[in-house]
């Protein structure tokens, strides 16, 4: 990996030294943080993530086009904090810069728990908030979101579809499911592509990334805006319908003060199986445990119903 990312290859096969090299980083670049305590928090496809002194949040990239999602990100969730009602991200330290390109960057954390780790969940009030608050972020403008580096996907149903069929075959975990049948189902099943206009979409609303408090089981945050996009709006519903099914959608869709198109439904619930699968598929690289667990509740609530 190149020093320029900041965190080395080596490191990466060790938690502590990983955690020493961030410390050493965000120091050397952000001296306040001298003698701050640096914890390892968690680990995704694109960014190693640390929790500093308790308060803060400092996302490191991981690869090279992870450096892009991290400014994209940074420069969308400028705009959008004031957009939504629900808390996201404030970026406030941005460190490790070269030629420009941020190489890691911090925010105050956010309250509550990923969502899969809570026990107690208010789903009448988590459907109603994030109802609302898909209704918010699906109403931002585009121009706004393309002035900071988002680009459109064409015909997400065609793409995904593709992604998932050639990732089946190499999926080695049980997900508890016939994969055949699966294959099937998206093979012959395929939704007709959205024709409406490209929303602004989170596109990663897996569970880990809404957080709940863990007394109220209501939302208080949303996390993990690194893939976000200009597409389908069932992208971000289709990781809604994984979670709970058709019938929790259809709760969260009541609350969605934009007019859902006839297809909406049957894109999401498509996109949630070519998630699952996208998901499994990369347990191949990266063994979460969280991922194989969503990608079989995935599953589960498509082929059932």
């Amino acid at each position: 990996m190149p020093h320029s990312l900041g965190l080395d290859a080596v490191a990466r096969q060790n938690i502590g030294l990983l955690t020493t090299q961030a410390r050493s980083i965000i120091a050397a670049s952000l001296p306040q943080f001298g003698h701050s305590r640096v914890e390892f928090l968690d680990e995704g496809y694109d960014f190693w993530v640390f929790e500093v002194d308790g308060v803060w949040v400092f996302r490191f990239p991981k690869r090279e086009r992870s450096v892009s999602k991290l400014r994209r990100e940074s420069d969308l969730l400028a705009e959008l904090t004031d957009w939504v009602t629900l808390p996201i991200p404030r970026y406030e330290f941005f460190g490790g810069k070269a030629r420009g390109r941020r190489r890691f960057v911090g925010y105050r954390k956010l309250p509550g728990r990923p969502a899969h780790r809570t026990e107690s969940v208010d789903r009448r009030s988590v459907a109603r908030q994030l109802g609302i608050f898909l209704g918010e972020l699906h109403a931002y403008p585009i121009e706004r979101a393309r002035e900071s580096g988002l680009t459109p996907i064409d015909d997400c149903i065609a793409v995904r579809r593709e992604r998932a069929l050639s990732e089946l075959d190499g999926i080695t975990v049980d997900l508890g499911i016939d994969l055949a049948e699966v294959g099937r189902y998206l093979e012959t099943d395929a939704p007709r592509s959205y024709q409406g206009r490209p929303t602004l979409v989170h596109n990663d609303l897996w569970a880990e990334h809404v957080l709940l408090d863990s007394r109220s089981g209501r939302v208080c945050g949303v996390i993990d805006w690194g893939d976000a996009v200009l597409g389908d709006p069932a992208l971000d519903f289709s990781f809604l319908y994984a979670w709970y099914g058709e019938r929790w959608l259809s709760a969260i869709l009541e609350c969605y003060p934009l007019s859902a198109d006839p297809g909406l439904v049957l894109r999401s619930k498509y996109l949630a199986a070519c998630s699952a699968i996208h998901a499994a598929a990369l347990c191949r690289e990266q063994r979460r445990i969280v991922w194989i667990e969503a990608a079989r509740r995935a599953l589960q609530w498509v082929m059932r119903s």
